[in-house]
């Protein structure tokens, strides 16, 4: 009951004060609305890949390797990987293996329907056993167990096998038949296994079942009981545990053979030239947020983007719960006469502090009102932006209830603490005599919450305007080649024999400058390989990207040498490239072969230690023992293949071979059209009928690298822009009380000849005094966020003392204009009216 009454009291004053309501309601509505929205997004990320049943007890292997200076850590392991452990290492109770095709597959109906599968997986029988994937029909032991099986979705079966999917037939690339087998249900959004169609692994020929070769996903799912985080024994390398140890153990034991033959060297005698290769495990459920691998099986999020935007809207929500705060206690003493008077009518300072914090609660309660409405509204395009989904809104914020009720429910008591305990402990007495000096004068704590405010405003600027200046860093930081006017074609393997005549067609565009064939192009995953400076008596392995490329490609992506002029030979050209060799078919024998050209990078250079590197000699050791010998023919200048996230890593080019071929690069005179295209896919419907045709333009994939930090952006100069707005609105509203309670005061001055100028310095000293002290005291806070989102850049922008100053310099304007507006109205009343007040 006295609840209830303490509520209706409450609302009663909240009435009489419409535009102090109107304030805190809006301002706590848009910091709540703000956090709300980042705990759905934080929510989501962080709930990867938790519904697999014993989640706990899955784990994905990876491989950490270190060659000379550099280091690479893969999310690919070798084929033997699984099973081979898994009959070595007892605390495994059950394997699965992932093969992720790195081009789009065509998949038809017996009707020539094309079917959308963009994400078509090759797995093991054991898929259905590993994971928690809902399989809806069919038998989850044996769907994936023979050869040309296949498991569909849910909406493929509804789509294209409306009459029932089971046993119908999917016909692939070369007319190869699968099986349908199973029906699953469609990819939840929340797995870093993403899947379109899942097909029996055995199916597949494999590229080798080498022990070293790494190029599928491996999973393992340990007995109950096992101790996952028991540290190594203390002659094992540092950072692994103790099952991890057992694994390497295993691996080496079973892999040995293979690493001296391929190496020359034994194991030991790799580590002692101060290499390393470790197995690290990653827990299933941490992928997602927590891995930043080579080859990772989809886009992980990051966890800096998570802490910058919870902290974000923290100092949202706590800019809006100072300024109720501040409002409060400048707003005390038009209340001190009904505080006053309810004290001597017998009222105890318990229920009073009660009343004023029924009064903030129920703001809080109504500002959570409103706050809903705007997530309601704005959470679509956070989805969009972040290009994610998730289950409807209404369940995520049922989950997320305690969380969000929590959170009005503290905001509402943090904003009302002090208003309910600071004037409740004085006397009725000091309370009415003393009326003025509980409002304004009383500023201690107000100065701290302002303070507070545009502290945690500029930070949140300060932020966001590093994030902008990151993201026009990489628009203007060249890249080293030309990214512009290029049409990228997948599936160029499947052109075969027509390769020739697909290329002549396309070069007799009009349009079309130049054509090029490789086995990978920037922006998309590309092989690493072990290769040693030939009559180096140290034998050092050195790890290099391998891009197999036609004597076109340097010329169309724009690339420049340091040293030498020529381009990669072919075949028809040069008489040192044998393409047999090339293949890596056989091995060199005889003076009779020559070796083959290749070109390095500048960092592949550096990294092998080659001075004068033209005509120095490279070998590279086959699995079965044979060896190929390169001749270094050029260097040419380091580009980015990679995002500006990794640093440039060593490259060599190797002359290009057709069953490597992945891409076709088309260079235009100007961006590729919607008729370019057209007229392109027309030449390859022609030339290559049964593989499907996917493109891309290298500029806009190059861009999709950064979706997320783009996202991030959009994000923080809206959350900046409620900063700030709260911020001077509540500034706003502080000033105009305060010069209510000055009023005789102004017009004393004014009559005495006090000027405008005068009056308004004296007026706002004090409060832009308190900004000022604001942007020194957010420097490091702010120093510390920004250094945190850049920490996932190699190459990122400096932060600079300027950019800061004149983000304290904007602010310091917006609450100079702030603080005039409201004050030029009061200091311009008529002195007359100013002297009869009160």
């Amino acid at each position: 009951m006295m609840t209830k009454n303490y509520i209706k009291l409450a609302i009663r004053n909240l009435r009489r004060n419409k535009d102090y309501f109107f304030i805190n309601v809006f301002g706590l509505a848009i910091g709540m609305a703000c956090a709300i929205l980042v705990m759905l997004h934080v929510w989501t990320q962080t709930h990867f890949d938790d519904f697999h049943p014993d989640d706990s007890r899955l784990y994905r292997a990876t491989i950490e390797s270190k060659m000379g200076s550099i280091g690479t850590n893969f999310a690919v392991t070798p084929p033997r990987f699984a099973f081979g452990l898994k009959k070595r290492v007892p605390e495994i109770e059950q394997a699965c293996r992932i093969y992720k095709s790195e081009r789009k597959i065509l998949l038809k109906t017996k009707n020539d329907e094309v079917l959308d599968a963009p994400s078509l997986l090759f797995v093991d029988s054991t898929f259905f056993d590993m994971f928690g994937f809902k399989l809806l029909q069919g038998n989850p032991a044996t769907c994936l167990s023979k050869e040309k099986s296949i498991v569909i979705t849910k909406s493929m079966a509804k789509t294209y096998f409306p009459e029932g999917a089971l046993g119908k037939k999917i016909i692939s690339e070369n007319d190869t038949k699968w099986t349908i087998t199973g029906v699953v249900e469609d990819c939840p959004y929340n797995t870093q296994i993403q899947y379109s169609a899942l097909a029996s692994l055995p199916t597949l020929e494999l590229p080798n079942n080498s022990w070293l070769s790494s190029f599928l996903y491996t999973y393992y799912r340990f007995k109950p009981g096992v101790d996952m985080d028991k540290p190594a024994p203390p002659n094992a390398i540092g950072g692994i545990t103790d099952i991890e140890y057992k694994l390497l153990q295993a691996y080496l034991k079973a892999a040995t053979p293979e690493i001296e033959r391929t190496t020359k060297m034994t194991p030991q005698e790799f580590h002692d030239m101060g290499n390393n290769f470790i197995i690290k495990l990653q827990q299933i459920s941490r992928i997602h947020l927590f891995s930043h691998l080579n080859y990772e099986m989809s886009k992980n999020a990051n966890i800096e983007t998570l802490i910058v935007l919870g902290a974000i809207s923290l100092l949202i929500i706590l800019i809006a719960a100072i300024n109720y705060a501040n409002l409060s206690t400048a707003r005390l003493a038009g209340r001190t006469r009904e505080i006053g008077i309810r004290k001597l009518l017998g009222s105890h300072r318990r229920d009073m502090a009660r009343q004023f914090l029924a009064e903030s609660i129920t703001i809080s309660f109504i500002s959570l009102f409103l706050a809903l409405v705007i997530v309601e509204l704005a959470f679509p395009q956070l989805e969009e932006m972040y290009q994610f989904s998730s289950p409807s809104l209404s369940q995520s914020l049922l989950k997320l209830s305690p969380i969000i009720f929590g959170i009005a429910l503290i905001t509402g008591i943090i904003a009302g603490l002090y208003p309910a305990f600071y004037v409740t402990r004085f006397t009725p007495a000091t309370i009415l005599q003393n009326q003025k000096k509980l409002g304004p004068r009383a500023k201690g704590l107000r100065g701290v919450l302002v303070i507070l405010q545009f502290l945690f405003s500029i930070v949140i600027i300060y932020s966001t305007s590093t994030i902008y200046r990151q993201l026009n860093y990489i628009q203007s930081k060249s890249i080293g080649f030309d990214k512009n006017n290029l049409l990228v074609l997948d599936n160029s393997t499947g052109l075969g024999d027509n390769r020739d005549a697909f290329a002549e067609r396309i070069k007799a565009l009009p349009r079309v400058t130049d054509l090029s064939y490789s086995s990978a192009v920037p922006g998309q995953l590309i092989d690493m390989y072990t290769f040693h400076r030939m009559n180096d008596s140290t034998n050092q392995n050195y790890l290099l990207q391998v891009n197999w490329a036609d004597n076109h490609f340097l010329k169309t992506y724009g690339m420049h040498f340091i040293d030498s002029t020529k381009a990669i030979p072919d075949e028809s050209t040069d008489p040192n490239h044998l393409f047999s060799q090339s293949k890596d078919s056989t091995a060199q024998s005889g003076s009779e072969i020559k070796p083959i050209a290749v070109i390095l990078n500048e960092k592949a250079v550096q990294y092998m230690g080659l001075k004068d590197p033209v005509g120095k000699h490279l070998l590279r050791l086959l699995q079965n023992g044979d060896q190929v010998e390169y001749t270094v023919k050029g260097v040419v200048r380091n580009f980015h293949f990679e995002s500006f996230h990794e640093e440039v890593q060593p490259l060599i080019f190797l002359p290009e071979v057709p069953r490597f071929s992945r891409f076709t690069s088309i260079r235009f005179k100007s961006p590729p059209s919607d008729r370019d295209i057209a007229e392109v896919k027309k030449i390859w419907k022609e030339e290559n009928p049964t593989t499907l045709f996917s493109e891309f333009s290298m500029s806009d994939n190059l861009q999709k690298q950064y979706t997320e930090e783009r996202s991030t952006g959009e994000v923080a100069v809206a959350f900046s822009f409620f900063a700030i707005f709260i911020a001077c609105m509540g500034l706003y509203s502080l000033m105009a009380l305060i010069t209510v309670y000055r009023t005789k005061e102004i017009g004393i001055r004014k009559v005495l000849g006090a000027g405008t100028r005068e009056l308004v310095f004296l007026l706002s000293k004090e409060t832009l005094q308190l900004v000022v002290l604001a942007s020194l005291l957010a420097l490091p806070l702010a120093y510390q966020i920004s250094r945190l989102w850049l920490s996932r850049f190699a190459y990122q922008v400096n932060l600079s003392i300027t950019n800061y100053l004149f983000v304290s310099a904007a602010v310091f304007a917006i609450a100079i204009f702030t603080v005039y507006r409201q004050l030029w109205r009061t200091i311009n009343a008529d002195p007359a009216e100013s002297l009869r007040y009160e």
